[in-house]
């Protein structure tokens, strides 16, 4: 298996560092309180001296990396490495000194081996991984075989053990067979563990991958087909718009009236056709082209032709625009079609005589726009689907003319290629009210 290592993970270092922070001030508490309060039997003054030594290398180690923070060559991972390869390596030995002056092979603070084995093995290769398992065994090992033929002194953990454990033969053998046996396990099962993430990590990886390709393909295929159509639909409608104005020839009423049912399916086909090639457009290209403008100025211009249809409609209309708006970076046109889309909507969903507003403010970094009618509204429990290509709400009266039921899909995806959000709220019969949010510059947007 490869390292796993990237300079991406010097903050693993950071967490490694604090971590023995930790472990320190535990060690000095814990033989404070083993020693004085417990009356446990340890070597006081060797301990101290070994956590002074823990102090300085702690010290060390974020020194180096700090330097190594700031250092943005091509050497950072193998520094990477190497900080951590040290760090291990001192620690499993403060460790089994540690271990030599407070009971040794009787202190369960030896299942502390473990903790480094399972860090190495979620970093280094599976053979770096069996060595560290391999210095560790070697350690705790010799530890217990030179205090148990009394080569060096051992210190037994009076008022917490037998303090004649460690003499045993057969205890020390067997504990051993255990270590040994727990820290290939450690080992082979972190391994085992960590390589199954990373192939279903990878697994989804190519999934997505190929997911997106597919969309992609099936986007391209749906602007290619209905690219076609338009110019089709467009045809029929020029031939349909030379017999409406009569330069073939006179109609009568019954002929008139199926040559204009005709124009306006037609025409509602063009506008639908021509939805389905903006939003897949859009899907396929995620127009970034953002550019500064005045949003105040681009909302006037949407609000100018619409407000002819609120005066047919007698609709009241009524704009809170936030002078500290002011200049905002996105796409001008999508903008333009986000507006032009929400207010359209409401005219269309209003009846006569009815009320829409429009609010636009400013909050810190970001524009939220509300816009609100006294139409229809939105049944609750399709509030969750109104952003769904093709979307039509069930209550929509049958004399008003379907759209696309792409318009809110484009919607939403205007918001999105802008790094912003929108929801709906809305009651049945009384209201419905759009907000979003939009990030004066989406590129500052992490």
């Amino acid at each position: 298996m490869e390292e796993k290592l990237l300079p991406a993970h010097i903050h693993f270092v950071k967490w490694f560092i604090r971590i023995r922070w930790v472990a320190l001030g535990t060690l000095v508490a814990s033989n404070y309180i083993v020693t004085h309060l417990l009356d446990i039997s340890v070597r006081e003054i060797p301990i101290y001296i070994l956590a002074g030594i823990l102090l300085i290398l702690n010290t060390f180690h974020r020194i180096i990396l700090y330097r190594i923070a700031r250092d943005k060559g091509s050497k950072v991972t193998k520094r990477i490495k190497r900080n951590i390869h040290f760090q291990i390596i001192t620690d499993l030995i403060i460790l089994t000194l540690l271990l030599h002056f407070s009971g040794g092979v009787e202190n369960p603070l030896m299942l502390f081996y473990f903790f480094h084995l399972i860090i190495a093995s979620s970093i280094f290769s599976t053979f770096q991984s069996y060595v560290y398992a391999a210095f560790a065994l070697v350690l705790a090992a010799s530890l217990a075989l030179l205090e148990c033929f009394s080569v060096i002194p051992h210190y037994p953990l009076e008022g917490f053990i037998s303090h004649d454990l460690y003499k045993n033969i057969l205890y020390v053998f067997g504990a051993g067979f255990i270590f040994a046996s727990a820290a290939v396990l450690v080992v082979g099962l972190s391994h085992m563990i960590i390589n199954k993430s990373i192939k279903t990590e990878e697994a989804y990886v190519r999934s997505n991958i190929e997911l997106e390709y597919k969309d992609k393909l099936k986007n391209e295929y749906v602007l290619r087909v209905t690219h076609d159509i338009k110019g089709h639909i467009a045809a029929m409608l020029s031939c349909l718009d030379v017999v409406r104005s009569k330069m073939t020839g006179p109609l009568n009423e019954v002929h008139e009236e199926f040559v204009n049912r005709a124009y306006e399916r037609g025409q509602f086909l063009s506008v639908f056709i021509k939805d389905i090639l903006n939003l897949t457009r859009k899907r396929l290209k995620h127009d970034n082209e953002f550019e500064e403008f005045l949003l105040a100025d681009l909302i006037k211009r949407v609000i100018a032709p619409i407000q002819i249809l609120m005066n047919d409609k007698s609709i009241d209309f009524n704009m809170y625009l936030d002078k500290s708006v002011g200049i905002i970076k996105a796409n001008p046109y999508t903008i333009e079609e986000l507006y032009s889309n929400l207010l359209l909507n409401a005219v269309k969903y209003t009846p006569p005589k009815g009320h829409i507003e429009l609010k636009v403010k400013r909050r810190l970094n970001n524009i939220i726009s509300e816009v609100s009618d006294s139409g229809i509204g939105i049944p609750k429990e399709e509030l969750a689907t109104v952003f769904d290509e093709f979307y039509r709400a069930s209550n929509v009266p049958k004399d008003i003319k379907t759209g696309s039921g792409l318009g809110l899909s484009i919607v939403k995806q205007i918001i999105e290629d802008h790094k912003g959000k929108i929801w709906v709220t809305s009651e049945v019969g009384v209201w419905t009210k759009f907000t979003f949010i939009l990030p004066k510059d989406p590129a500052v947007i992490s």
